[in-house]
């Protein structure tokens, strides 16, 4: 970093032209509240409006005529100005806003100058440490060097489990090396949810570069393409691409995805972890991570569009340019209808093909295929019956089932099936009710009681018929380490 560029940064980088403006201390405090306090990856644009006009007119009865401007002059400053904002259609015609990776960057530089609980040593050490480790042991193709290092890990796991069964004891973390390593988990969290911005900024870049490309003179089709997608393959290829790519497709797996949650959901009831949980975005962490990824790849799609838009746009204006040489040439044939020219009118490069409608064959219908089989009879009323069965199926969706079991057990540390029917009725009849036992038995930390019964009354998919079943007494678990 020399001078110069300090200087240009200083002067050209949004986010430190946002430290520099006078009102910065509204910007950010304003940024904070709306999408890291509210834990929000987009905004409504409305809402955003309506937050920010009652936040200034609090600020101008404390200091009146501090922010003379409207509302929307400052959040068009901020997205136009500053480039501090995003503001982009969303569904159902609506606008939505979210922060650009600048405006991330100085937010997350702000919380990391706030005083921690504590800084921990102990924990980041051991990461690197083990960081280290793991990437010698995974970059060798050395058989023998691997195979040492997995039967180090297997040695010293069998020396705990040694342990543990000669005295019957567990060392387990003290409660500063819990609270240390939470409070890495939740920085590296909040750092990861920040990273996203950038990496849609590379998508939207690219994009813009697209759209700027289309707009140079005499731009030749297959050159534009070539370059478009040779920036588009870089891109895939790059660290950064390969890496999203290996996350994205780590989280779509459902059983992946449902670890995560268990895992979160036993470590935030830590009563170790009683005074971190308000400021903790771990339990919301799996729901915004998809909900940032999907930013992410709706920013692809919409360069896929683009594209699409493009090429259709360069065929138009081919098809257009021919139908205007055509009339063209037709201008200047009438023109020398009464008094051709000496020597060649138009000259063709090749032989031209003539096409008469006439040349055309007629329709002619085809033949009727006949079948020489006897008259199929008519099945009676319970055969069709039967039949119909086939048709009326339905499927039951797992993973909506294990989601509302984790939703309840958010706010209890145990739940029985009687309490997830009050919550959740069944609407798929007895298969539902099976599918809920089907959860029970699969997992270690539910429980089925045989000692035990309770009395379910059940409607049925018709909506009328009742039943009753005793079933064992189950209970629904958090997920234990």
């Amino acid at each position: 970093m020399d001078f110069a560029q300090i200087k240009f940064d200083l002067e050209n980088m949004p986010s430190l032209r946002l430290l520099r403006q006078q009102h910065a201390s509204l910007i950010i405090s304003f940024f904070y509240q709306q999408f890291k306090q509210q834990q929000r990856v987009t905004v409504p644009y409305e809402e955003l409006l309506g937050n920010l006009d009652a936040m200034l007119e609090r600020l101008n009865e404390q200091q009146p005529g501090s922010y003379p401007r409207s509302t929307k002059e400052y959040v068009d400053t901020w997205s136009k100005d500053l480039r501090l904002l995003r503001i982009y259609a969303g569904v159902e015609n609506t606008w939505m806003v979210d922060l650009t990776s600048e405006a991330e960057r100085v937010i997350r530089w702000f919380e990391e100058l706030r005083q921690r609980p504590f800084v921990g040593t102990e924990s980041r050490f051991r990461s690197i440490f083990e960081t280290l480790r793991e990437i010698i042991a995974n970059s060798t193709e050395d058989p023998e060097q691997r195979l040492t290092f997995l039967r180090s890990q297997q040695a010293a796991l069998q020396r705990e489990i040694d342990d543990i069964q000669a005295t019957g004891q567990v060392h387990r973390y003290s409660e500063t090396q819990i609270r240390e390593r939470f409070l890495q988990v939740n920085e590296n969290a909040i750092r990861l949810l920040s990273d996203f911005a950038a990496v849609e900024q590379n998508f939207r870049d690219l994009a813009q570069k697209i759209q700027e490309a289309t707009l140079r003179p005499n731009v030749q089709k297959g050159v534009l393409l070539g370059d478009i997608l040779d920036a588009d393959e870089a891109l895939e290829t790059s660290d950064e691409g390969r890496s999203f790519r290996a996350f994205w497709q780590y989280l779509l797996i459902p059983s992946q995805k449902d670890d995560l949650t268990q895992l979160i959901s036993a470590i935030h009831w830590l009563p170790e972890l009683v005074s971190l949980r308000d400021s903790s975005i771990l339990p919301s962490l799996s729901r915004r991570l998809l909900d940032a990824g999907q930013k992410v790849i709706a920013s692809n799609q919409q360069l896929a569009e683009q594209l699409r838009r493009m090429l259709d746009e360069q065929v138009l204006a081919e098809n257009q340019r021919v139908r205007a040489l055509c009339a063209e040439i037709k201008q200047l044939a009438f023109e020398h209808t009464e008094h051709p020219p000496d020597g060649a009118f138009f000259i063709l490069e090749t032989t031209p093909e003539i096409s008469v409608i006439m040349d055309r064959p007629l329709w002619s219908p085809g033949l009727n295929a006949k079948v020489d089989a006897p008259n199929l009879a008519v099945g009676d009323v319970e055969e069709l019956a039967s039949l119909q069965a086939l048709y009326a199926q339905f499927y039951i969706d797992m993973d909506k089932l294990r989601e509302r079991l984790a939703r309840l057990l958010e706010r209890s540390p145990s739940v029985s099936l009687v309490d997830v029917l009050e919550h959740y009725p069944p609407e798929k009849g007895v298969a539902e009710l099976l599918a809920y036992l089907q959860i029970a038995d699969e997992a270690p930390q539910h429980r089925i009681d045989t000692d035990s019964s309770d009395e379910i009354s059940l409607i049925l998919t018709d909506g009328i018929s009742k039943l009753r079943l005793r079933l064992p007494h189950i209970i629904y678990g958090r997920y234990q380490l």
